[in-house]
């Protein structure tokens, strides 16, 4: 079952050991269920699931953040419904769980129907991405409690019970694979706004080392993996998989806990070095707060490397970057990196 805190702040700010006393204390408080529609796992992974019988439905809410800010300072909002729908179903593909349908819920100081006509044509975009149906949604136009745009929403997906990915059958030896990111994704940008403030970076500008702008750059939309996961799930004996969002690389500890050495990471994008350069950030802080070019990771056993990679081939970029081992937390050897637990 999912429930975690989604921390977009400062990586000098923000206390993670907080974060996981507060999560804590609320699912303490959280003690009443129904008998006849029982959940299905414990809180903790990327996705909640009801038994339905043979089928389990799986339902994710997650937002877009601080990512709103930049999109209403540069005046582009086409691209955060594809965010929105997203960080949803790509959380829910974890658990092998197909997006059916989505719900939007949008936070607003006052009324912009020219903003609404770009959410809308993102939405539009990422549901057919996602080959789910947004059944309804919800606006509130309430200037006393937001300062910007807030956009979240809440998937539903479903997947038979047989076929429920929980990550329990991952084993010493298995191999870790990475689908790389499209980007910054929908996660740190507290920090990146900080840092594109503190270096006087202007949105029209090009980003540092690249021909696009800096508003381009940052809103590149979260890319969505439904497809791709879906057409592996019965080729492909999948034991484990992560989204990689808030948490960065620790997200993997969420799977199982194993020891995930990841001995040859992907190479991260252009963005990442210019905002660890610009920001005075370590590596540790880097691979903690963004998916540094990984996106989202499958764990396979050994024998099915070749099928995995033949059918993703020119679909999606991938790369082998490690393997597990019996023990616990994440490694990145190369860089000396160590870290325990998701909290």
């Amino acid at each position: 079952m999912k429930y975690r805190i989604m921390s977009r702040g400062d990586p000098q700010v923000v206390n993670r050991k907080m974060q996981g006393e507060f999560v804590t204390n609320l699912i303490r408080q959280l003690k009443f269920k129904r008998e006849d529609f029982k959940v299905i796992g414990s809180f903790g992974g990327f996705s909640g699931l009801i038994d339905l019988g043979n089928l389990a439905i799986a339902m994710n809410t997650d937002g877009v953040g601080t990512k709103t800010i930049i999109a209403e300072e540069a005046k582009k909002y086409d691209t955060i419904g594809i965010d929105c729908i997203a960080m949803n179903v790509n959380d829910a593909l974890t658990v092998g769980a197909e997006p059916i349908a989505f719900v939007d819920y949008i936070n607003l100081r006052d009324i912009d129907v020219d903003i609404a006509k770009e959410l809308g044509t993102g939405f539009n975009f990422g549901a057919q991405l996602s080959n789910l149906t947004i059944v309804g949604g919800e606006t509130s136009i309430v200037p006393d409690l937001v300062n910007h745009i807030d956009v979240s929403g809440t998937s539903l997906s479903i997947v038979q019970k047989s076929q429920i990915i929980n990550g329990e059958k991952i084993k010493d030896g298995d191999l870790i694979f990475a689908l790389q990111s499209s980007g910054l994704h929908s996660n740190g940008f507290t920090t990146v706004r900080k840092i594109i403030k503190d270096n006087g970076i202007d949105l029209s500008s090009n980003f540092p080392g690249e021909s696009k702008k800096t508003a381009d750059i940052l809103l590149e939309p979260t890319r969505i993996y439904v497809r791709e996961i879906l057409d592996i799930l019965n080729i492909v004996n999948i034991v484990g998989m992560a989204n990689i969002t808030g948490g960065g690389i620790k997200n993997l500890s969420r799977m199982k806990d194993m020891r995930y050495m990841i001995t040859d990471p992907i190479e991260p994008q252009n963005v990442f070095k210019q905002l660890m350069d610009m920001g005075n950030l370590t590596m540790e802080q880097m691979y903690e707060i963004f998916n540094m070019g990984m996106g989202y990771v499958v764990v396979i056993d050994p024998e099915s490397k070749l099928d995995f990679v033949n059918t993703l081939k020119g679909r999606v970029n991938l790369k082998e970057i490690g393997h597990v081992e019996n023990g616990s937390g994440v490694e990145i050897p190369s860089l000396e990196l160590k870290y325990s637990g998701y909290y």
